[in-house]
């Protein structure tokens, strides 16, 4: 595994990390590397999630496209329907 040292730490986020290390009986390094993990798993989450937004974005271009223009908000119709 690579190694890494991080400077320059805050003295309070020093002592968030000692003291969530005591409550979980672990290491602060293993307290740190779990934030790291953690915070790269939200950073691919939230990068997937915008590809997948795009992906939504071409594909109702498309379908406007073939239906000849935008499409109607399904809210509406879906009262619509309720209300019958």
């Amino acid at each position: 595994m690579q190694q890494l040292t991080v400077r320059n730490v805050p003295p309070d986020v020093l002592e968030a990390l000692r003291e969530e290390a005591t409550e979980a009986g672990r290491s602060v390094n293993g307290v740190a590397r779990l934030a790291l993990q953690e915070h790269v798993e939200r950073r691919r989450s939230r990068m997937h999630l915008e590809d997948r937004v795009r992906a939504m974005d071409a594909l109702r271009a498309r379908i406007e496209e073939h239906a000849g223009g935008t499409l109607d908000d399904s809210v509406s119709l879906i009262r619509a329907d309720r209300e019958r």
